[in-house]
């Protein structure tokens, strides 16, 4: 069985009786709703997801853990007291510890288990979120070449209609906000770790990826950080936008998302110039072309370590007829591809960027 991690903004609820086939429980006492059909929420909740992956297809074939937060009085209690008692942690730490303390046993054995963020696109409900997560489970941690051994999935309430592309447009949006919480929780961590309890780094890279509208997403989450005060700083080694619904200027100044390369290492931008996705994006949803068709639209206004990778030219994102005319989902159709961002990770540089 394989475990990951998720932090998620969907709706989670408390029901006196089963509540049906729309949500999925998750806990002693709480379910997950599953079709999206819900508001983008500021609240978050961690957990972890089990599956085989080798047979999970049906929601029945993943086991949800959702952390029981701790109640409103609980928590005026704890904050009177400056902590958390022992065994009580707060449910982002746990997640976070957890990751730490599985890097520092890879590092005592020389060993590699970096993490993987990812951020899902349009037309994901709970069910595509959690086969999307196979996918990557079988495409970067069942593979040799990949340095990934956990993946952390931000699953936010996009719903599975094609129609609904609007909503979940304004539900990226909401939804960055809380992922900006996430990132402000994280760099506390860091900073009680490394500085306060002065313990070691694990050394253990934490990659992102972000698909389709996913990137918008994260271009909202830099808004939310500049709104809440909370400064970016340096916490992922390489960052993959790919197929990225968001506007070809997006990462020019004054737009949010032209501070990206202050929170990792190196920035690559993965864009094919037939993403059918994209391009019904552009022509019906959209006043500008998409950076995940086209590209950035001025290159010189890249900052520095911010890279092209132009895979319009792959010949090997056909699993099935809708793949071969969409080209949307290479980042784990394509063997080629898959191959190039494992190499990204490992510190190398991409065979499609643009020189």
């Amino acid at each position: 069985m394989a475990k990951h991690y998720i932090i998620t903004n969907r709706e989670i609820a408390s029901f006196p009786e089963d509540p049906g086939s729309k949500y999925v429980k998750v806990n002693s006492r709480e379910y997950l709703r599953i079709d999206g059909n819900e508001e983008g929420k500021d609240a978050l909740r961690y957990g972890t997801v089990s599956f085989d992956p080798a047979s999970a297809k049906s929601m029945n074939d993943f086991s949800i853990s959702i952390y029981e937060e701790f109640g409103e009085k609980q928590m005026e209690e704890y904050a009177m007291k400056g902590k958390v008692p022992q065994g009580k942690e707060l449910p982002s730490r746990m997640v976070f510890t957890d990751l730490y303390e599985k890097g520092m046993k890879a590092k005592k054995n020389d060993q590699q288990e970096h993490i993987l963020v990812f951020i899902h696109g349009f037309k994901s409900d709970l069910k595509v979120a959690l086969n999307t997560l196979k996918e990557l489970h079988n495409k970067y941690v069942d593979n040799t070449e990949s340095p990934v051994q956990h993946i952390v999935m931000f699953t936010w309430p996009a719903k599975s209609h094609a129609l609904r592309y609007r909503d979940d447009a304004r539900d990226a949006v909401k939804s960055g906000y809380a992922l900006a919480r996430s990132f402000a929780s994280m760099k506390e961590f860091f900073r009680i770790q490394f500085v306060e309890k002065k313990k070691k780094m694990c050394e253990q890279k934490i990659h992102l990826m972000c698909h389709s509208m996913g990137n918008r997403v994260l271009e909202s989450m830099f808004t939310a950080l500049r709104d809440i005060g909370v400064e970016p700083n340096s916490t992922f080694g390489e960052i993959f936008l790919v197929g990225a619904d968001i506007d070809y200027d997006a990462m020019q100044r004054p737009k949010p998302m032209y501070r990206i390369i202050d929170i990792g290492e190196r920035v690559h931008i993965y864009y094919h110039n037939n993403d059918q996705a994209l391009g019904i994006s552009e022509h019906t949803k959209n006043a500008f072309n998409r950076l995940g068709r086209w590209g950035a639209k001025n290159t010189l206004d890249l900052p520095d370590d911010v890279y092209q990778a132009n895979v319009s030219d792959i010949a090997d994102d056909d699993r099935g007829l809708i793949d071969k005319i969409v080209h949307h989902w290479y980042h784990y159709n394509s063997p080629s591809v898959v191959r190039d961002i494992s190499e990204v990770m490992n510190g190398k540089s991409s065979t499609f960027t643009l020189l």
